[in-house]
């Protein structure tokens, strides 16, 4: 009988997951919903398969899963043999921490596709990375919101829709008990990884008070960059890129 060449070819499983996490990782004016879709539906099949016969994703019986010519230094041959749906969970959650409102909802939407079909069982060890992008998303949007004219809260709240409802739809699936435990674990990551960067500015600002300097002027830039691009983003939502072209008489 004819073998698929998922069994026939080893390696491909990871292979195929590879190339479809780097078709959602496009820019946004690179996203098509139509490609998007069949990629969630494919990765939904793949977690499960993973899950179930994770030597599919290897190319020999050592467990090596080859190189990423994509450059992206989660896939390694290590992270791969250790577990190769958290593997596909971390090289996801890494996606959705990039700007780009198109390019997260697609992945919070292939979350939301796990969580509907995939066993809990496969799911659940890997809340926290799932967590951490929603909570990101939200917590970036609340920050939007409050800084924003109140005409234009109502985006805000709109862009927060499709974040909650997956957030919703975890802790549906997988049990409250465990979800909370994740966010939990999430949120407490969050406050250490902003207390560092607090104690790390202060003990710079005594030890080097030009280096404090010039790090306040990339803040600034920074900050300058970031109002930018959230206008840029909320011009994408509205489908604001396409100018209308004037007619002179």
């Amino acid at each position: 009988p004819l073998k698929s060449f998922l069994v026939a070819v080893p390696g491909s499983l990871y292979e195929v997951a590879r190339n479809l996490c780097f078709q959602l990782n496009a820019d946004d004016k690179e996203q098509v919903d139509g490609v998007n879709l069949l990629a969630i539906k494919s990765l939904t099949w793949i977690v499960s398969t993973m899950s179930a016969s994770p030597d599919l994703c290897f190319k020999d019986s050592d467990g090596g899963a080859g190189t990423d010519s994509y450059g992206d230094n989660s896939d390694t041959d290590d992270e791969i043999g250790k577990d190769p749906v958290r593997w596909l969970m971390t090289r996801l959650s890494n996606i959705a921490k990039a700007r780009g409102p198109r390019r997260r909802e697609a992945i919070f939407k292939c979350f939301a596709a796990f969580a509907s079909s995939c066993d809990p069982n496969i799911i659940t060890p890997h809340l926290e990375l799932m967590i951490e992008p929603l909570n990101r998303t939200l917590v970036e949007i609340s920050s939007k919101v409050e800084q924003t004219p109140r005409h234009r809260a109502q985006n805000g709240a709109d862009e927060a829709e499709l974040p909650k409802e997956v957030i919703q739809l975890l802790e549906d699936q997988c049990g409250t008990e465990p979800f909370l435990n994740a966010f939990a674990a999430v949120k407490s990551k969050a406050r250490e990884k902003r207390e560092k960067r607090k104690q790390e500015a202060a003990a710079e600002a005594v030890q080097d008070p030009a280096a404090a300097a010039q790090r306040k002027i990339r803040k600034q830039e920074h900050e300058r960059k970031r109002r930018k691009r959230r206008i840029e983003e909320n011009r994408a939502m509205r489908g604001g890129y396409a100018k209308k072209n004037r007619v002179h008489y």
